[in-house]
């Protein structure tokens, strides 16, 4: 075995400290009951190599007497205790705790088995040195107290393969953070991209539309002032709707508060996008105070949100929405609902599909319930942690 100071749990410790005890207690009844006996020279050498040639063969882990310290045991141990029984003509259970420590000590295998198949057999041959007279229960020593050993050092066995799964679960769970991060990173860059493409897309075509138009109405000022006051009305539209579309780019394209909570981010957007359209949207919110999502969960719902209202005045003519934010122990809740016209065929395009798409990405989900001339209900979900 390893020097106590090298040992690093306290189990080892405790066994080499008794161990220690327990070579002084017989020790003592050696001198005590033994030093008169012609035999006592023989017997005090074998005593101490039994106790001092297991314990301190080696220092280091990969040394033989740290290696091979069970055997060891069996062999000096079982030795002493044989010629010890054979000259005293009495039998002891000076093998019992050796036994539970090779057994503490012992590694998983075949030689584990073989070890506790000699320390049991040992006692037998002590007892046939000192007498078949002197039988008894102590016979059993050596298997008993390998066996109680053994078992300790399974559930430290155990302990350790826990404790290494613990090590092992704690450095997947690291790197599973940073690729979470890695990921929200790439998704929000991605998004920004895609926006600042829709941007540009958006204002380049509804320029090169105007400027030509501008044109057309300079030429025609002269010859048909009518027509050319037309086109410019037409241009107003086009620059009205257009100043819309980019303010919603824009509004996306920002990127939000970190530090601000998602009620907060859901009302401030329905109340904006209220102001843009002139709709009626009411916000609500049932127990979803201090929700502690992700910056891509938050994300997520956000652009939920936006689909959704743009739908539900796009496609659905609606001009009352209520807006729901509710969250209990495991998940929240995001419902859109509005009073449009509805439908009995629900299509899932490109948004519908991009939403569904985020919600899973997360292991959330979407259900919508739409009818005619009763609007259509939007439900977003994703699981959360919340802050007691």
């Amino acid at each position: 075995m390893l020097p106590i100071q090298q040992e690093t749990h306290w189990v080892y410790k405790t066994a080499q400290i008794t161990r220690i005890g327990w070579f002084i207690i017989h020790l003592l009844i050696i001198i005590l009951f033994l030093s008169s006996m012609p035999f006592f020279w023989l017997i005090m050498p074998l005593f101490f190599a039994a106790f001092l040639i297991p314990q301190w063969t080696g220092t280091k882990i990969n040394s033989f007497g740290v290696r091979n310290y069970p055997l060891l045991e069996l062999i000096f141990s079982g030795l002493f205790l044989i010629i010890g029984c054979y000259f005293s003509n009495n039998y002891s259970s000076f093998l019992a705790y050796p036994a539970l420590c090779a057994g503490l000590y012992s590694k998983e295998g075949k030689e584990r088995w073989l070890l506790w198949a000699g320390f049991s057999i040992v006692p037998f041959f002590a007892v046939l040195a000192a007498g078949l007279d002197r039988l008894g229960m102590g016979v059993i020593d050596g298997f008993f107290f390998f066996g109680i050993g053994m078992a300790i050092a399974k559930v430290l066995e155990a302990e350790k393969k826990t404790k290494l799964l613990l090590e092992e679960n704690k450095r997947q769970n690291q790197l599973l953070e940073k690729y979470a991060k890695q990921v929200e990173k790439i998704t929000l860059l991605e998004e920004r991209n895609r926006l600042a493409k829709d941007l540009h897309d958006t204002i380049g075509h509804t320029f090169t539309s105007v400027i030509m138009g501008l044109d057309a109405a300079s030429f025609l000022q002269k010859n048909s002032p009518e027509k050319a006051q037309e086109q410019i009305e037409l241009l107003g539209s086009v620059m009205r709707k257009s100043l819309g579309e980019i303010r919603s780019h824009i509004h996306q394209i920002s990127p939000n508060d970190e530090n601000e909570e998602l009620s907060s981010q859901i009302k401030k957007i329905a109340t904006e996008f209220a102001l843009h359209t002139q709709l009626a949207i009411h916000y609500e919110q049932f127990e979803a105070q201090d929700i502690n999502l992700s910056t891509q969960g938050t994300l997520t719902l956000i652009r939920c949100l936006q689909e959704a209202l743009t739908n539900a005045v796009r496609h659905g003519g609606a001009n009352k929405i209520t807006v729901t934010l509710k969250g209990d122990a495991s998940t929240v809740f995001l419902t859109i609902k509005d009073n449009g016209i509805g439908t009995s065929d629900i299509k899932f395009g490109f948004g519908l599909n991009s939403m569904k798409d985020r919600l899973e990405s997360l292991q959330g989900g979407m259900n919508i319930e739409s009818k005619v001339n009763e609007g259509t209900v939007v439900c977003c979900f994703l699981p959360v942690t919340v802050r007691v």
